[in-house]
């Protein structure tokens, strides 16, 4: 029986993102702007994104419960919870608005941007354990290949997001996205096919 949880909440949240993408509030450039901007505060659509990040990180963290029910030895899954988890929550906590003239909560959107980072830090000392973890030397250079792109990526969205590099920060991101959804499609493959062998 299949159990891919991670690939359901993969293609859930790049659906969203994509049904999002036509709701956009006023002045978003996908190239420059963010995922999280499309649930910004004062946005009168953000709703969708916030139910892509809370319905990701909801099944995410599920999977990750499931998955490490069948197989004890899975630690790095914890770190995956975490990541799901931490997506959930900045769903529930909201950037700031792109139109700088709005109102718009400081807490709130300190919180998104603590929980947006923790996601981070989850996701790549979930990636460096399995590194470790590796079985055999194919799968270790996989991991270190994720590893180098989210951590590599992670640091050029940095220096735009700092206007150190004059870099598209939203292209930067959705790369960054994209390396991380297809780890977890990874892992979730070896998985599988350990439970197939079971």
């Amino acid at each position: 029986m299949k159990r891919n949880l991670f690939l359901v909440a993969v293609v859930y949240f790049i659906a969203v993102i994509l049904i999002a993408h036509f709701f956009v509030p006023p002045g978003y450039d996908w190239t420059q702007n963010t995922i999280s901007d499309l649930a910004s505060q004062g946005h009168v659509n953000k709703w969708i994104m916030q139910a892509g990040f809370i319905g990701f990180g909801a099944v995410l963290t599920l999977g990750s419960a499931y998955h490490f029910w069948h197989n004890r030895r899975q630690w790095f899954l914890f770190f995956v919870a975490v990541y799901g988890l931490s997506i959930l929550l900045s769903g529930i906590y909201c950037t700031l608005p792109i139109d700088p003239s709005m109102s718009y909560s400081v807490r709130e959107s300190e919180l998104h941007s603590m929980f947006a980072t923790l996601a981070g830090i989850g996701m790549s000392l979930g990636i460096v354990m399995q590194v470790v973890m590796s079985a055999s030397n194919r799968e270790r250079w996989m991991r270190i290949a994720f590893l180098l792109l989210v951590v590599g990526v992670s640091g050029l969205f940095g220096l735009a997001e700092n206007h150190i590099l004059q870099l598209d920060k939203g292209i930067i991101q959705r790369i960054l996205y994209l390396a991380g959804l297809a780890w977890l499609v990874y892992e979730e493959h070896l998985m599988e096919a350990f439970y197939e062998r079971k």
